[in-house]
């Protein structure tokens, strides 16, 4: 069965993850832990990692636990303490195994189906949208390039070279 558009959507995921995963490395710590966007740096980073999972996590799979509580994921606390660059970069690998995994289990005629499992955690937000796999391997992409142009703009800002 013919997995030409998940490959061309996996190649669009790939390339955010590597500029997250880039900006990470040369993102200085003193904007690392900087607001920017409304968040600091280093939670916007985060948010967009932990919502690798929470678009793909099916039906009877056990969520991982993050670095933080679930609150700190969805902008609803900011800790006091950021975490290490170093611990950040696991968890990104660790996020990217999900999407690895959902994106390996897709064939292009499943694009058009409900991704049963995002559509339920949204709908438990009090939200009736339904994605399906099309829209979810969308944003991957696209969520994770916005968090990060937020992010590569705070580079820019302090006279840096961006990672875009």
């Amino acid at each position: 069965m013919s997995q030409s558009i998940i490959a061309g959507q996996k190649a669009s995921f790939e390339n955010a993850y590597g500029l997250v995963t880039q900006f990470i490395e040369v993102c200085p710590d003193n904007i690392w832990t900087k607001k920017f966007g409304g968040w600091p740096v280093w939670q916007q980073i985060y948010h967009a990692l932990g919502a690798f999972q929470f678009f793909t996590l099916q039906d009877g799979e056990t969520p991982e636990q993050g670095l933080y509580p679930p609150e700190v994921n969805s902008f609803q606390s900011t800790p006091d303490v950021a975490p290490a660059k170093k611990d950040m970069l696991e968890y990104a690998a660790r996020m990217k195994t999900k999407v690895d995994a959902y994106i390996h289990a897709l064939k292009d005629a499943d694009l058009p189906n409900i991704n049963q499992g995002l559509t339920a955690r949204i709908k438990a937000l009090g939200r009736s949208h339904e994605f399906s796999h099309s829209q979810t391997l969308a944003m991957l992409s696209g969520h994770t390039m916005y968090h990060l142009g937020s992010c590569d703009a705070a580079l820019r800002e302090h006279g840096l070279k961006g990672v875009f």
